[in-house]
This record gives C-alpha cells, sequence and structure tokens, in this order.
C-alpha cells in the first residue's frame, strides 16, 4: 500500500446530518471532538452512537454499575458542550466488542436506517485499541455485503451517497484529510472536563491534543490544532475485503493461518510474466489457509523464478510451447491432488481471506462448487515511474447463481471459483478449440451436473492495465475482433440446453434489471435536471450577490474609514484613561498615606483627650483644695482682724498707755 502524501492544507466539512460512532464514552472528543463541533455550529443534526457500556473492561472499578452510569452522564453532559442533537447506547460489554460484531453490526445499520445521515464518523482500523478495531470491523461487516441491482436493500439506498471519515485516537494513521479545529480548543477542553472519571485516570486531553498539534508539522504556521481523517466512500468496502481495506489503510492484516479443511490445489496459469506472477504468488502467500498447494502451470513461457521461502508447496508444470488458455487450466486440473480446486491467472490477486472463504463454504453438505466476489480493478502505469498504481475499482460481477442464465453470460469470475475436483474430472477437461470463454464452457458443463453456491463477498482481484496487453480481453473486451464469434460458438454448443421457458425467463430477468437500471438513469437524469435548475437559480443568486458584494464593498470601505477613525479615538481614549489611571494609582496612594496619618492623629488625639480628661480632674481637685484653703485663710484672715481690733482697742486703754511708759521707763 502506498500512502497517500500528507495534505499541505486544511479543509472545511459540512454536512446536514453526520453520525459518529463511539466505542466508549470519550471517544467522540477526544477523536473527532472538533469537527463534531463545528458541524453542529453549523446547523448540521449531529448524533452519537456509543457501541459499549462503559463498564471499564479489564480496569480495575469497585462498583461497575456506578461506574457505567456515571459515564454515561459524564457523555450527556459532553454532548452538550458540543452540541449534540442526541445519542445512542449499545450497551456493549467496554473491552469485548470484538466478541460481539453481530449486535454491533445491527446498531449501526439500525442509526443508518433512522437518522439517515450523508456523514458518517469511525475509528481508524489502525488503532491500538481492540475495540476501536472492531467498531471499524462492524462497519464493513454491514457495508461490505452491499450490492447494486434489483430490489436494492434500504441499507443500500442509506449508504450509496455515504461519505465516511475514520478518525484516530490513540495511534497516527494516513490521513488524506486535515481540519483545522484551533477554534474549538476550549470546547474541547470543556467537554473533556465532562469526563472527570476519565481524567483522573490518564491525561487523555494532554494526548488528544498533543496528536492534534502533532498533524500541523505539513502546514504553514499559525494552525494550532488539526484532526486528521481518512476518507472512503461505500465502494471501498464493497469491493474490498476487510483484509484488503486494511492494507489500503496502512495496516498490517494479522494472519489467521487456517490449517485445518479441505486440500486445495490452486492453479496458476503465467506466461512471461514475472513480476505480475510475484505478485499473484505473494496474494497467495498472504493467505490465511495453508492447507493448499500451488500449482503453476509455464505455458510454454521462459521458466519463471520463484520466491523461496514461501509457505505452500508449488507444483511446477512447464508445458513445452504455447498451447493456450484451455490447455494450460487442463495441464494444472491434471496435476493438481486436492480435494478442491482453485484457478487465479498470473495478472489477478486473491486476498487473504479468499480460500479460507471458499473452504468454509464447501465444508456445507452437498456444495461442491462455491464462488464469491471479484473487484475489477483498473490499473494504470504511475506517471513517476513507479509501476502500476490502482485507478480505479468497480464491481460488476456478483450475482447469485442461475444456470439458466449462465447459458446466456458468463456472470462469474474464474478466480472466484472452488470446485470439487471429482467434478472437474467427471465434466471433463476445458475446451481447447477456444481461444478463451474456456471458464465460461466449463462453468455451463459443471452447472449441468451440480448447482453453485454464492457468497457475496468480495475475496479476490480482477485486473485490467490500461495501456497494456496483459489481459486477453484489455480493458474493453467487446473491441476485440473475435468476441462475439466466439461467445456465438460457446451459445451455439450449448443452444439444446436453451429451452424457451428457460430462454424467456433469463431475457425476462435481464430486461427487469435494465429496465430498472434505465429507470434509476431516468431518475438520475431527473435529479440531475432538478439540480441543473437548482444551479441555474443559485446561479441567478450568485449574481445578486455578486451585486450585493459591490455595495457591500462600498459600505465596507466607508464603514472601514468610520472604523478607522474610532481606532484612533479609541488609541486616544486608551491613553487618556491609561494616565488617568496612572493619576487615580498615584492620588490613591497619597489618600492611603493621608488615612494612615489621619489613623495616628486620631490615636494621639484620644491619648490627648486621655490626659486632659486626668488633668481636668486634677485641676478639680486643686481647685476643691484651693477652696479649702482660701476659705481658711478668709478664716484666719477675719480672726486676724478681730485679735487686730482688740488689739487698738487694748491700746487706746490708759492700762496700755501706762504699760508702755512703764516698759519704757524702765528697761
Amino acid at each position: 500500500m502506498k500512502a497517500p502524501p500528507l495534505p499541505g492544507r486544511t479543509e472545511r466539512v459540512s454536512a446536514a446530518s453526520a453520525l459518529a460512532v463511539a466505542p466508549h464514552y470519550d471517544d467522540e472528543v477526544l477523536g473527532c471532538g472538533g469537527l463534531l463541533a463545528q458541524l453542529a455550529a453549523g446547523g448540521a443534526a449531529v448524533r452519537v452512537l456509543f457501541l459499549t457500556d462503559g463498564g471499564g473492561g479489564a480496569e480495575e472499578v469497585e462498583d461497575r454499575d456506578a461506574y457505567r452510569a456515571r459515564r454515561r452522564k459524564e457523555a450527556a453532559r459532553a454532548a452538550a458542550v458540543l452540541g449534540l442533537a442526541g445519542s445512542d447506547h449499545l450497551g456493549l460489554p467496554d473491552g469485548a466488542l470484538e466478541h460481539h460484531l453481530a449486535a454491533a453490526t445491527q446498531g449501526i445499520r439500525r442509526a443508518l436506517l433512522t437518522q439517515r445521515p450523508d456523514l458518517l464518523l469511525c475509528p481508524s482500523p489502525l488503532e491500538l485499541t481492540a475495540d476501536h478495531r472492531a467498531a471499524f470491523a462492524a462497519l464493513h461487516h454491514l457495508l461490505g455485503p452491499l450490492r447494486e441491482g434489483e430490489g436494492a436493500p434500504a441499507e443500500l439506498e442509506a449508504a450509496r451517497e455515504l461519505r465516511i471519515l475514520l478518525y484516530e485516537v490513540n495511534h497516527p494513521a494516513y490521513p488524506d484529510l486535515l481540519v483545522e479545529v484551533s477554534g474549538e480548543s476550549g470546547t474541547l477542553r470543556a467537554a473533556m472536563e465532562c469526563y472527570a472519571s476519565q481524567q483522573e485516570r490518564h491525561p487523555y486531553l494532554a494526548a488528544a491534543l498533543g496528536l492534534r498539534r502533532f498533524r500541523t508539522l505539513s502546514l504553514e504556521s499559525g494552525v494550532d490544532l488539526v484532526e486528521a481523517y481518512r476518507q472512503l466512500a461505500l465502494d471501498d468496502f464493497t469491493t474490498r475485503s476487510p483484509a484488503q481495506l486494511l492494507r489500503h489503510l496502512g495496516a498490517a492484516p494479522p494472519v489467521l493461518e487456517v490449517r485445518e479443511g479441505p486440500a486445495i490445489s490452486v492453479v496458476v496459469r503465467t506466461r512471461d510474466r514475472p513480476r505480475l506472477l510475484a505478485e499473484a504468488l505473494a496474494s497467495l502467500a498472504e493467505g490465511h489457509y495453508r492447507r493448499a498447494t500451488v500449482v503453476l502451470v509455464n505455458d510454454g513461457g521462459a521458466p519463471p523464478p520463484l520466491p523461496d521461502p514461501f509457505p505452500l508447496p508449488i507444483v511446477r508444470v512447464d508445458l513445452p510451447a504455447n498451447q493456450g488458455r484451455a490447455a494450460a487450466a487442463e495441464a494444472g486440473i491434471a496435476a493438481a491432488t486436492g480435494d478442491y480446486v482453485a484457478f487465479l491467472d498470473d495478472d489477478d490477486l486473491a486476498a487473504p481471506e479468499h480460500l479460507a472463504t471458499l473452504a468454509g463454504l464447501v465444508s456445507a453438505a452437498e456444495v461442491r462448487v462455491a464462488y464469491t466476489d471479484a473487484a475489477v480493478a483498473i490499473y494504470e502505469l504511475d506517471p513517476q515511474g513507479e509501476g502500476w498504481s490502482c485507478r480505479e475499482r468497480r464491481l460488476p460481477y456478483s450475482r447469485d447463481f442461475d444456470a439458466d442464465l449462465l447459458l446466456l453470460d458468463n456472470y462469474i469470475p474464474f478466480n472466484t471459483l472452488l470446485i470439487e475436483r471429482r467434478l472437474l474430472l467427471e465434466v471433463g477437461p476445458p475446451d481447447r478449440a477456444l481461444p478463451f470463454f474456456e471458464d465460461w464452457d466449463l462453468l455451463i458443463r459443471l452447472s449441468a451436473l451440480a448447482s453453485f453456491h454464492h457468497f457475496a463477498r468480495v475475496t479476490c482481484e480482477y485486473r485490467h492495465f490500461r495501456g497494456g496487453s496483459h489481459h486477453v480481453f484489455g480493458e474493453r473486451p467487446r473491441e476485440r475482433a473475435d468476441f462475439l464469434t466466439v461467445k456465438a460458438r460457446v451459445l451455439a454448443k450449448h443452444a439444446a440446453r436453451l429451452r424457451p421457458e428457460a430462454l424467456a425467463r433469463s431475457v425476462d430477468t435481464l430486461r427487469a434489471e435494465l429496465v430498472a437500471e434505465r429507470e434509476a438513469r431516468a431518475g438520475a437524469s431527473r435529479e440531475a435536471a432538478q439540480r441543473s435548475g437548482e444551479l441555474a437559480a443559485l446561479a441567478r443568486a450568485h449574481q445578486e450577490l455578486a451585486r450585493e458584494r459591490f455595495r457591500f464593498e462600498d459600505r465596507y470601505h466607508a464603514v472601514n474609514g468610520a472604523l478607522a477613525a474610532l481606532r484612533d479615538e479609541h488609541e486616544r481614549l486608551r491613553l487618556d484613561v491609561h494616565r488617568l489611571g496612572a493619576d487615580s494609582e498615584r492620588q490613591i496612594q497619597e489618600i492611603g498615606k493621608r488615612e494612615e496619618h489621619a489613623r495616628h492623629l486620631t490615636a494621639e488625639l484620644e491619648r490627648a483627650a486621655a490626659e486632659h480628661a486626668e488633668d481636668a480632674e486634677e485641676q478639680r481637685k486643686l481647685r476643691q483644695v484651693v477652696g479649702d484653703q482660701t476659705a481658711h485663710l478668709g478664716s484666719t484672715y477675719a480672726e486676724i482682724e478681730r485679735l487686730n481690733g482688740l488689739i487698738r482697742e487694748m491700746e487706746s486703754t490708759r492700762a496700755w498707755r501706762a504699760h508702755q511708759w512703764w516698759q519704757r521707763r524702765f528697761s
């Protein structure tokens, strides 16, 4: 498998309705949460189908019922954050989804038929977690068997135009689509915060964001987060077996060796195409079935080199000269020893499941011939000189067995068949008189002896090479000059078996299919005409939008000028506000200082008031003492004045004067 070139740009994804298949609660956020949020924001009806019950599988959990209930509630909260329209829950055992593929397949089927989405998201099969790979396997189980034709099932109608994106959670895939989700970073974080039970166990969000950042490496700077997807369509599932699709996506399919069952001889016809032969043998070497032997018939070419080692025994049959397709097939059948014989020409490929699938089919009672489907692959030479590259795959041959219809046309590619060897010996060798259509002639003869069992699964590849001469018919077999001549010989050879009733029924079947195909084309034409009218209306609307756009641009330039003036004014105001803010800050600091000073003054005033109160009390006491002393002095002065008065009275007496005389006389 050649990996697609890593995209160098991101793209937008749109859808009216989208369905995300999530094996576990939180896979929808970790794998494709950004895209889901974008789609929901854009008006899409987005739903999630959770496959498992959230019980934790092999994790150590104390109360699994409580754990399941908690995780389901977390999923509901995350859905609200993402803007989802709703979610559905299959409730299959966590960690064991591979053992419940049938139930998972039916659950996806119901969701497709109910919702009819135009976009489906599913985990990549390259994921490390087994449940993630099992989810993809369930999708292949559903889509792989869908076939075009009359009475197409409802599943086919629901899936025909379905766009499928594979997302990655825990292993990088090989993407061909990148979606920028930088703007959804906050939504992803908020959604994952809802899953607290998981974040407690492991930093899942950090890992998911890391993977999204890793995906920006192929882009120019400026993109922070990117989700990577691989795009598929219905044809990728219907034209490839599970193992082939895994290889196409870059995975190595598991080798599940089957060593029990009938012995099979695989007849490989070749002539001077060693490179193609090596590819055909390599496809057999990768097969699961090991009870097989390769009978290599070299039809007169140079002896081809054989791979060594090779897991299957190889029996060589070298014809001395080129004898044609029928003779080479006859030689291979003669050399075969297995219970059953398969055929693989050197320009075709077998899927790993091919022989094992056929061996399982013939194990049923009375099944002597079984066949599957082959995808027709168109190859072109790579312009870079890297060999042949597959450019187109289709499934033109997928029809249940109809012996009468086989008489008119061959609808069974020879490399899809497994035929009982005894039946081949009984019917006789391929007709050497036919340069081609020998396989169709052989099948007609076989159908006279046994019914064929058809299993509608692609297990091999029928290859055409544009511009090459590798195929007997080329890409357009009807352009061979002898195509109709040889076909007429086969029809004439078996004309006796084509009874009128059988011919009428076969023609009616083909006619009904042709009518159905024409009706489908007519419906497609009507739809195309309707779309053409819609496109014309859209063109007119586009013209009006263009005129409106010019008017809008004029208004835009005027508004833009006003906005520029407003931006200048805003910048001036911003600077003023900045200055005012600085002034305010200084004033606030000054006020703080003054308030601190006021607090100190208040404290001083309170202390002074207390001291003043003490002084007032002391002054009151002093005044009391002074008053008492003043009263005492007053009484003393009054007594002194009284005594002075007595003295004056005494001094005015004769006795006192006599005393004074006496005192002077005798002193």
